[in-house]
């Protein structure tokens, strides 16, 4: 797996299939989205391409008093390795950053560094100035670029919509035992989970 960061001079010319997001935890809804990716660029023969942030959008903003990391950035490669994925494309996040409308976000960020093909993008996903960007403004921006989007289906399990933000409660709750139920591995990573 190739790991790049952010370079106003570098890009990826494989045509890729990307994502786009923080995927804290990488849960069973992150695994099962990087899934469909890996299945549907063996297809294609393209290249399968997480684009996420470091730090997280969170630790930067410090908009919830509440927020901790599930995972570390290290831990989290580490589960984008073992789930397949080609390259991750690590976007330094600031708050000047966190200032950029999501057409310029994608102009600059995503579409003048790397070759898309098609974007998967799970659901309640936003992104830009004050979370301007949404499904309507991205599948906008794919048809002017004629790049293919995908939307998935919010990932449940017993009924319950597996998030991030239930995982860090679990934590919160001291109940390990569920956060690792929706995680789909152990806190720790041991290597026989």
């Amino acid at each position: 797996m190739n790991l790049l960061h952010y370079n106003p001079q570098h890009q990826l010319l494989d045509p890729s299939v990307i994502t786009v997001g923080s995927f804290d935890g990488v849960h069973l809804g992150h695994q099962d989205l990087l899934r469909q990716i890996c299945g549907f660029v063996q297809q294609k023969n393209y290249k399968s391409v997480v684009v996420t942030f470091n730090p997280h959008p969170q630790e930067v903003l410090q908009n919830r008093s509440d927020f901790f990391l599930i995972n570390s950035f290290e831990q989290k490669i580490v589960l984008f390795e073992k789930l397949g994925i080609d390259t991750v494309f690590v976007i330094p996040f600031t708050k000047e950053l966190s200032q950029s409308a999501a057409y310029p976000f994608f102009e600059e960020y995503i579409f003048s560094k790397i070759n898309v093909k098609s974007i998967f993008m799970g659901p309640n996903h936003h992104f830009g100035k004050q979370r301007e960007g949404d499904a309507h403004t991205l599948s906008a921006l794919c048809e002017e670029k004629g790049i293919k989007l995908v939307e998935t289906q919010e990932f449940t399990m017993n009924e319950c919509k597996v998030r991030s933000t239930l995982i860090r409660s679990y934590l919160e709750q001291k109940d390990f035992e569920n956060a690792e139920k929706l995680m789909g591995h152990d806190l720790y990573m041991k290597k026989n989970s």
